[in-house]
């Protein structure tokens, strides 16, 4: 590939010449036209990465995420993508594997690589997390977790599954199984949890509680052992990709969803709604995150005033996975 170097001796220019040409500053109309002949005669293309650390102003958004296999993640980071690119914006995205350590260790080499600003989907904020924020000169949203000292987009956990539950309670199940994740995610680990467990409590029925993972093949593998001793009839899964762990496991039983035993989520995944039977759920409108995400970073970019909090709204899609057994 042809470097400034060469297009400037080819073009008989200095590269302080061609490197203003490419920056779009001034140079001669006779430079530019010897310029731009060159690197039409090669194809040549900036290297935009090296060009945006010699910039004053960053043309990168890091992007921090949990993991790669979340259906719901791959949504956002698309809203993201999509609209940050409109504004000439490109990602670097960050894969911590659920990992707290991992995500200020992203955080740290987004800073040095001089990227605009930051989309952290954060697991928790420790903090770890609040000092470094106060520490960069660069703008930061947190996604899917709350704090009085961030930028945050969130939905109401608590709301939701509150809305999940009261719809659920028409169909007239009274052994439930709830299977959550571990309460250091405050969002969903125990605000969730917390609005299915009340909303249960205050019409009188108890609901059992299992931890596991987010991971669909670990929820697989407790289900198999699960649905041998488990008298409930409804199960409710913290997430939809969880809730298909649990899907396979009835399968593998021979016991079938919408009769034989309920399932429901949260989520709303594009995938849920072509499982058999398809899953009740609650839909979170991942896309419509990023895209906020995307909007409220660019505003900040711009020195422009955001709230400190957005919350996303949700809907629940009832489907055929849960059933009325009276």
């Amino acid at each position: 590939m042809i470097t400034i170097r060469q297009i400037a001796k080819e073009a008989g220019v200095s590269k302080s010449t061609v490197s203003r040409y490419l920056n779009k500053g001034y140079v001669s109309e006779e430079a530019a036209t010897k310029i731009k002949s060159v690197i039409e005669k090669y194809n040549y293309t900036p290297n935009e990465f090296a060009r945006n650390l010699k910039s004053e102003k960053s043309k990168f958004i890091g992007v921090v995420i949990p993991r790669m296999d979340s259906p719901s993640m791959m949504t956002m980071v698309d809203g993201i993508d999509r609209l940050t690119r409109e504004k000439g914006y490109q990602l670097l995205i960050s894969n911590t594997d659920l990992k707290v350590e991992r995500e200020i260790e992203s955080i740290t080499s987004l800073i040095q690589n001089k990227v605009a600003g930051i989309i952290l989907f954060a697991t928790e904020i420790t903090k770890e997390h609040l000092a470094l924020q106060q520490q960069m000169n660069l703008p930061i949203i947190f996604v899917g977790q709350t704090h009085p000292d961030v930028y945050a987009i969130n939905h109401d956990n608590f709301a939701a599954g509150k809305l999940l539950a009261e719809k659920l309670l028409s169909f007239h199940h009274q052994q439930i199984t709830y299977i959550g994740v571990p309460e250091r995610d405050q969002s969903v680990g125990k605000d969730r949890k917390r609005g299915v467990l009340s909303t249960y409590e205050e019409a009188g029925i108890s609901v059992r509680v299992i931890e596991s993972t987010f991971r669909t093949k670990d929820n697989y593998y407790l289900a198999l052992d699960l649905l041998k001793h488990s008298s409930s009839t409804l199960y409710i899964a913290t997430t939809d990709n969880m809730a298909m762990g649990l899907y396979r496991a009835a399968h593998d039983h021979k016991l079938t969803i919408g009769k034989d035993i309920s399932i429901a989520g949260f989520g709303g995944y594009s995938f849920s709604e072509f499982l058999t039977p398809p899953l009740t759920t609650i839909d979170f409108h991942h896309e419509l995150v990023g895209e906020t995400a995307a909007l409220n970073l660019m505003e900040l970019i711009d020195g422009k005033e955001i709230d400190r909090e957005t919350i996303i709204n949700v809907s629940y899609l009832e489907r055929e996975s849960v059933r009325d057994i009276l």
